[in-house]
């Protein structure tokens, strides 16, 4: 026990001089196997003596530094995806961002990366929410005030406004106006069996050799995830693999489902086709994904 706490010492003393470390950095520091290393940081984090990040990673590793250490996770920043690194700079430039401002993509990434965007809820007294995003380093607290600036010198723009049209306003005499319209009878739609669509995807499986790890499905027939994987002459290669039933595929689509798909490679399914904006960012961006129409 008494090395044990020898150990946990030494680990603690390494990481407050050389900053945020991963197990085996502890590892070699102290002569001692990962797994171990990885014992000793969990049990300091446990006891507050350390802070472990959410969603980054290196190589498969969580990243361990004492709190007065965040500043210092930015140099970690270069182990996530591209998209992720271009979102942040963004959010790092501006400080704070609206969430219904964002993109997409910026909107996925936020959500997933916690460890560089922290999210803050302001409730309205209707009782709506807003959503804003800061980066980790800016101050909670100077955010918040930040944020309540910014709605209120808003409302007092709408309000300034809406006095101003009240202003400008002439009442004029209303004219009834009736319109002869002839009455269209909808035609009875007929009906398609929902299990057509997913009956597609097992066709497109089974025809090339596919083989489904994990199903999740998002919105019943119109949004479903799996996770695959099939043999080629390199291996067997793993997928995530996206399917939408949607006539046009944009690039919001596909920037949504790069994310989701993490460090799987993005297959994409859809009976639609590709907007202009989506092939460009494939051909651009994510040159990896293969898309498919069904």
């Amino acid at each position: 026990m008494a090395g044990n706490l020898g150990k946990r010492d030494k680990a603690l003393h390494f990481i407050s001089r050389q900053g945020p470390v991963i197990p085996i950095q502890i590892g070699k520091e102290l002569s001692i196997d990962t797994m171990f290393a990885g014992a000793i940081l969990s049990e300091l984090v446990n006891e507050g003596k350390l802070q472990v990040s959410e969603h980054l990673r290196v190589g498969g590793s969580p990243v361990y530094y004492i709190k007065w250490q965040e500043s210092k996770l930015e140099n970690y920043l270069k182990f996530l995806n591209e998209n992720d690194i271009k979102t942040l700079q963004n959010l790092k430039e501006k400080g704070i961002l609206k969430d219904r401002d964002c993109t997409p993509l910026q909107r996925v990434s936020y959500r997933i990366v916690k460890d560089f965007a922290k999210s803050l809820i302001l409730k309205r007294d209707n009782g709506e929410k807003e959503v804003f995003w800061r980066y980790y380093l800016v101050n909670e607290d100077a955010a918040k005030q930040k944020i309540l600036d910014m709605v209120n010198n808003k409302e007092k723009k709408e309000t300034q406004k809406i006095v101003e049209d009240i202003k400008e306003v002439k009442i004029e005499p209303k004219k009834e106006i009736f319109e002869k319209k002839e009455v269209e009878i909808e035609k009875p739609k007929s009906r398609i069996r929902k299990e057509a669509d997913v009956d597609i995807i097992k066709e497109f499986f089974r025809i090339n050799g596919i083989v489904v790890w994990e199903e999740k499905v998002i919105r019943k027939d119109k949004d479903v995830n799996y996770v695959i994987s099939f043999e080629t002459k390199l291996g067997n290669l793993k997928y995530f693999v996206k399917f939408r039933d949607k006539k046009n595929i944009t690039e919001g689509d596909i920037s949504l489902a790069y994310n989701e798909a993490g460090k799987l490679p993005l297959m994409f399914l859809s009976k639609g086709e590709l907007t202009k904006p989506a092939k460009k960012i494939i051909n651009d961006e994510y040159k990896g994904v293969v898309f498919r129409r069904l």
